[in-house]
């Protein structure tokens, strides 16, 4: 088989099992498993694979969900080239904190997965979250100190076989979308939508753990506004087959009319599966008939609420359709919400209400975080960023220079003299040169040793997250040289209110070490925003008398967002004068303040951490349930009758199964779970409730 190669199965009427098989004929494929089976028997004597599906779907039967008929009888092909051990792959997914009935056996069992071939082969159905091998991504990337299933990692053959779905967050969810489910955390999106870059998480799962094969099941597809969220079933009538996950999704993307780097789940590793002349494909490219994709405006209005972490958490639950007897909401007021809801938002070819609502939902995400960075920076969230440049391919030439070329500019300042905070600075070619000075009352070893100096950058004002990469230390295990990406707040902090966004600098570093004096050089090679120009500068610890000097010396050039550039440009001499004395007076009074406060042992970050927890933090409607329960206000209103009204039940109550069966399957009385009778909407009824609940509150009624 060609090292690239993707096999578009197509036939009208044709049956799924067929597709498959005629997908599997042509190009080599069977030849191409079979040789690594064969490799392995040779090797170990024995011959492991992993299927991870799509197992996403919330109803039996979802176009959402990759069929389980396809799945098994690729299990038979695998078992008849000689595969001694196979398995069903995934991991519990975000809704399993909303929803009951989502650990991976139970979705399989409901989804439709027997255990068992059509050959009469068994299979096993395991949960890649458990028995992980940590360390596995190493000490850089965005994945960095977190792990990943040792099945996984051994097993002999890793394949995918996506469902074929559009998507509100990246136009499509096809093998990498899928992939997501090898990683172990709970909440998906939490910990690879919000915390992470999913295309940079993506890209480094595939570099950790490759995958050898992936299809994609689009016989009957799940296309228009919502696929993954609201399924909406059209049949298709194709299996496409490739040695490439990312090859596979490419032209899966083409299939359904779309640029394939709509997806930034999806771009980073399709930059480099991209086809080449030598790429094989074999099938039709010509778009799906009545194929209907999400509009560019939702896609876009999604991403602007995703930027809101406690909006984007707390819509999601309501948003999804649902098979209630099959995965019962955890939560009355999720459950509510989403009756009243769900079927609102997916109305609508081009779904205009949530695109709107979306919109609306961004933009107060975006108020709240300028008034964060002006007035609230401890209520941001930290930002993490991994080294966006590979440090093994920097040379000894990139650091051996740094000093001399950075002392050269220092010398830029002498003979200006200091205001009164100890603080100098002049333009020169659009940027600004900068420098200060403090005495520590602390003597110089004991501040050496609280402060490491190669770490003193993330203890400079307005610092919000990134991450560090040592290159090489010293005998002692000092670092010597250093590859640190840092991210900081709007600059100045006012220009957030014009569109200023995090300055975002990666830099390569060097320190130098002697008895009374510590050095540390950095250089602005990347900014990943292009943010900024420059952000060079040198830091220096010195033994002074019985105490310590620290002297900053920088040169800045940060790109102004276009109203404060117009700005800038029609301020008086003497004006622009005194902003810039006032934004570094600020930097150095808050930076030496920082480094002091460190030498005591206090921690001075802004922003609030993520949780490491595989299920995030507690859903925001968790917390206003567990709010209202604890509001009692006397012979007033009463919120939490009122909210019992609303829902039906006690806020926050967590509704209890009629019954657990031989299975572990819970059941619910279906008639519990909201206050609506079966003539009325969820709405109409929740609002007689709500009426009712505040006449008995004021005493007109019982």
């Amino acid at each position: 088989m060609a090292d690239s190669l993707v096999v578009i199965a197509q036939e009208a009427g044709a049956s799924g099992v067929d597709l498959l098989d005629l997908a599997l004929a042509q190009g080599g494929f069977v030849e191409a498993m079979a040789r690594r089976v064969a490799t392995a028997l040779e090797r170990e004597g024995a011959c492991s694979a992993i299927i991870v599906p799509a197992l996403d779907a919330f109803a039996a039967g979802s176009p959402a969900a990759t069929e389980p008929a396809l799945v098994e009888r690729l299990l038979d092909r695998l078992f008849d080239l000689g595969v001694t051990e196979a398995a069903v792959g995934s991991t519990p997914g975000t809704a399993a904190l909303w929803l009951e009935n989502r650990d991976v056996f139970m979705v399989a069992d409901l989804l439709g997965y027997r255990y068992e071939t059509p050959a009469g082969r068994p299979y096993d159905v395991i949960d890649l979250a458990e028995d992980v091998t940590e360390g596995v991504f190493g000490v850089a990337g965005p994945l960095a100190g977190t792990g990943l299933s040792r099945a996984w990692l051994d097993a002999d053959l890793r394949l995918v076989f996506s469902a074929n779905r559009t998507d509100d967050d990246d136009g499509y969810a096809l093998c990498l979308s899928t992939l997501l489910n090898v990683l172990p955390q709970t909440d998906k999106t939490y910990h690879y939508r919000h915390r992470r870059d999913p295309g940079e998480v993506i890209a480094a799962l595939l570099a950790a753990a490759p995958v050898h094969f992936a299809f994609i099941d689009a016989t009957v597809s799940s296309h228009g506004a919502g696929g993954a969220r609201a399924p909406s079933p059209l049949a298709t009538d194709t299996i496409i087959a490739a040695s490439d996950p990312a090859l596979a999704d490419y032209l899966g993307a083409m299939k359904m009319g779309l640029d394939p780097f709509v997806s930034g789940l999806a771009a980073p590793s399709l930059r480099l599966a991209r086809p080449t002349p030598q790429t094989r494909i074999l099938g039709s490219l010509e778009p799906y008939p009545e194929w209907v994709n999400v509009s560019p405006s939702q896609i876009a209005s999604t991403a602007s609420r995703r930027a809101w972490l406690s909006a984007d958490r707390s819509v999601r639950p309501v948003l999804q359709q649902v098979d209630r007897e099959l995965f019962p909401f955890r939560d009355p007021a999720n459950d509510w919400l989403n009756s009243a809801l769900s079927r609102a938002s997916s109305a609508g070819g081009d779904s205009t209400l949530l695109t709107l609502a979306n919109f609306w939902l961004g933009e107060l995400g975006k108020a709240a975080e300028t008034y964060g960075v002006m007035v609230d920076k401890d209520a941001l969230r930290r930002r993490e960023a991994p080294i966006n440049i590979d440090p093994a391919k920097l040379r000894a030439g990139d650091y051996d220079g740094l000093a001399a070329e950075l002392l050269g500019q220092d010398a830029l300042l002498r003979g200006l003299p200091a205001d009164a905070d100890g603080v100098r600075w002049r333009f020169d070619d659009g940027a600004i040169l900068f420098d200060g000075a403090r005495r520590i009352a602390l003597p110089f070893e004991d501040f050496v040793t609280a402060v490491e100096i190669n770490r003193s950058i993330q203890y400079m004002n307005d610092y919000i997250g990134g991450q560090a990469v040592a290159t090489r230390r010293d005998k002692r295990g000092r670092v010597t040289r250093q590859v640190e990406r840092n991210l900081y707040l709007p600059q100045p902090n006012y220009t957030a209110i014009g569109g200023g966004v995090v300055i975002d600098v990666t830099k390569v570093e060097t320190i130098e070490y002697t008895q009374r004096r510590q050095r540390m050089f950095w250089k602005t090679v990347k900014s990943e925003n292009d943010s900024a120009i420059a952000d060079d500068g040198i830091v220096t610890f010195e033994a002074l008398g019985e105490d310590t000097l620290v002297t900053i010396w920088g040169r800045q050039h940060f790109r102004l967002p276009p109203m404060w550039a117009a700005i800038d440009q029609a301020l008086a001499p003497a004006m622009k004068h005194a902003l810039v004395s006032q934004a570094y007076r600020q930097f150095f009074n808050r930076t030496f303040a920082n480094l002091e406060a460190v030498s005591e042992g206090r921690d001075v970050r802004i922003g609030k951490p993520w949780s490491d927890a595989p299920e995030g933090e507690p859903l925001p409607i968790e917390r206003l349930s567990s709010l209202a329960r604890k509001l009692q206000l006397g012979d007033g209103l009463d919120i939490p009758a009122a909210l019992k009204s609303v829902l039906g039940h006690a806020v926050g109550a967590k509704l209890e199964p009629l019954r657990v069966d031989a299975d572990g399957f819970r059941h619910f009385d279906g008639s519990a779970l909201g206050g609506a009778t079966p003539t009325e909407s969820p709405m109409s009824g929740a609002l007689r409730d709500l009426r009712h609940a505040a006449r008995v509150d004021a005493g007109r009624a019982r």
